[in-house]
């Protein structure tokens, strides 16, 4: 069954909708499409003889058009088939929620389509990179298998305020060089903007060096070998300069390995290293590598410490499965450098199984909330794990007053009002009229202060960013202020659309009226003498006509696209190429 865009929005997690948008499709012009066949049809040439075997293959597996910009609800339907789904989103979104849209196994499609100036290559997303460069390789049971797995460590990678810093500046310089009617002063403020934030990153988090690793590989990576290799990254396969580029032997080859995280990157400009893979087996080996390190797998004081650092909400989780989520501002350590006293400030969410407690959500735990973690002393025996009659031994019971020592040096004496289990694990005890000291008796809880509850287990054993339960207690950023610029089409822009228009509809037909083509081609002499492209698709409509007519006209297209050459660059590029695949 085919989900509109609205039931597929509907069926996202809620925190995630902020970020998606409707595609308007009517809103993309006939020169949007005509850029968009361009690149296609380019690409596909090319990239059908260096690109990964699933590329092909995959175009036709996720409802990606040579001819068309591709329908959102036309993705979704071929999409599903593979266990996918699409949303479209408006430029960059923050880098946690775009890994976790690929946790969940929906891809992100930016609405927009870069402009003819921009044809080779954008640092801005759009449909072109995310449709025809993400989609396709997704379709490989493996890779998609990466993708996923990749959001799913990326969204608990643990950020720093820096990398939403650097986030924005990104976004906004992506928007400026792709708004046609930008100012050099506007995009060299970006730029500076940008490369001043890069600069001040100098311990990058450790979100940043997994950033590092998605890019080198799902944004541009190889596979093969250094010197026989395939092209795979979405931003290789959707750049028709740089898909090209990258082949040529000033661009170093690398063979893919854990160690790619320590290089930096540059989305404003082609990049003078890849790295290639083996296979896609090579990207989750190397995923797992970076991934055994990481905060969420190795938890402990250390781990802790680097969520502090972060300044953001951030989960600490303990071995009885309680996971705590606010911004954590206190670690006391015992004697041996481990974990023995977590704190918060502020809004904190206690949950189980990345579910809420009841009760125990950021209104109750608005100012905060702390606990010791760590072994009693005097026992071996996990206190998550005791029984009631456990607890009886050690003289703590619901209903009387209770001490707990714990192997630190940490105590807490209190009224025990009740005990807090899952599947017969403790996870909190609350008390009443409670005292809570540390290691050295400082006061760590008064009982002036309420109900204390305190959470139970012997070790943290993971800490992510992010809060566990994110339908009750949303840390993701609003969505960005800065959007898209969207241009202000003159007159004269709107007409030379409507010749666009007309050319489809020729081509369509699978008639070739050459007296029509003539006098489009003769407005264009008139009022359009740099559009390249428009003149390009009357030339391949007059080379697929059979019955010979047109011949003058046809050769007056080629001088006037061969003089166009010299305009600049990137005329010359494009026009070979364009004039290469009419042959």
């Amino acid at each position: 069954m085919q989900l509109t865009q609205d039931q597929v929005i509907e069926s996202i997690p809620s925190y995630l909708r902020q970020f998606v948008v409707k595609q308007h499709y009517d809103q993309y012009t006939t020169q949007d499409h005509a850029v968009w066949r361009y690149i296609m049809r380019r690409n596909v040439d090319f990239l059908k003889k260096v690109a990964h075997e699933s590329y092909l293959e995959g175009l036709e597996k996720t409802g990606i058009s040579i001819d068309t910009i591709p329908h959102i609800n036309d993705m979704n339907e071929r999409l599903g088939k593979i266990g996918w789904r699409a949303v479209v989103v408006d430029g960059f979104v923050p880098p946690a929620a775009f890994m976790e849209f690929s946790e969940h196994r929906i891809l992100v499609i930016s609405a927009d389509l870069r402009n003819i100036g921009n044809i080779l290559y954008t640092p801005a997303p759009d449909i072109v990179h995310e449709a025809a460069g993400h989609a396709p390789i997704i379709a490989d049971e493996l890779y998609s298998e990466y993708l996923q797995r990749f959001g799913k460590y990326g969204a608990k990678a643990v950020f720093s305020k820096l990398d939403y810093d650097i986030y924005e500046a990104i976004r906004y310089l992506s928007i400026i060089k792709e708004y046609p009617n930008a100012t050099k002063e506007q995009v060299e403020k970006a730029e500076k903007d940008l490369e001043e934030k890069t600069r001040a990153n100098t311990v990058p988090s450790e979100a940043a060096l997994l950033s590092r690793l998605h890019w080198w590989t799902v944004e541009y990576g190889l596979v093969g070998t250094t010197d026989d290799f395939k092209l795979y990254g979405a931003g290789l396969l959707s750049s028709v300069g740089e898909s090209k580029a990258c082949l040529s032997d000033k661009v170093k080859k690398i063979e893919l390995s854990v160690d790619c995280v320590n290089t930096d990157y540059d989305i404003t400009k082609m990049q003078p290293q890849l790295f290639v893979a083996r296979d896609f087996q090579h990207l989750l080996d190397v995923l797992e590598e970076y991934a055994r390190d990481m905060c969420f797998r190795t938890g402990g004081a250390k781990s802790i410490a680097r969520v502090m650092e972060s300044e953001n909400v951030g989960t600490c989780v303990y071995s009885s499965g309680l996971q705590v989520s606010g911004t954590f501002t206190t670690l006391l350590k015992d004697k041996n450098g481990d974990e023995a006293y977590i704190g918060t400030e502020g809004e904190t969410q206690l949950s189980y199984d990345d579910t809420e407690l009841e009760g125990h959500g950021i209104s109750y735990h608005k100012d905060g909330f702390s606990s010791p973690v760590g072994k009693l002393a005097h026992t071996d025996k996990p206190l998550e794990m005791m029984t009631d009659g456990d607890l009886e031994a050690i003289g703590v019971s619901v209903g009387k007053r209770s001490t707990l020592k714990f192997g630190s040096g940490v105590e807490v004496s209190g009224k025990l009002e009740r005990i807090t289990r899952k599947n017969g694990t403790i996870l909190l005890m609350s008390f009443t009229d409670c005292t809570v000291s540390g290691p050295k008796d400082e006061k760590l809880f008064q009982p002036e202060w309420g109900v204390y509850d305190m959470a139970v287990g012997e070790r943290i054993v993971s800490v992510f960013s992010g809060s566990a339960d994110k339908e009750n207690f949303n840390v993701y950023p609003p969505k960005s202020t800065k959007t898209t610029i969207k241009d202000e089409y003159t007159s004269e822009q709107l007409r030379l659309f409507e010749i666009y228009s007309t050319i489809r509809e020729i081509r369509d037909s699978g008639k070739t009226d050459v007296s029509k083509l003539a006098s489009l081609h003769k407005e264009l002499q008139q009022t359009y003498p740099k559009s390249w492209l428009a003149r390009l698709e009357i030339l391949e409509l007059l080379n697929l006509n059979k019955n010979g007519s047109g011949e003058d006209l046809r050769s007056t297209l080629v001088q006037e696209l061969e003089a166009l050459k010299s305009h600049s660059e990137q005329y010359d590029d494009v026009i070979s190429a364009g004039l290469n695949n009419l042959v």
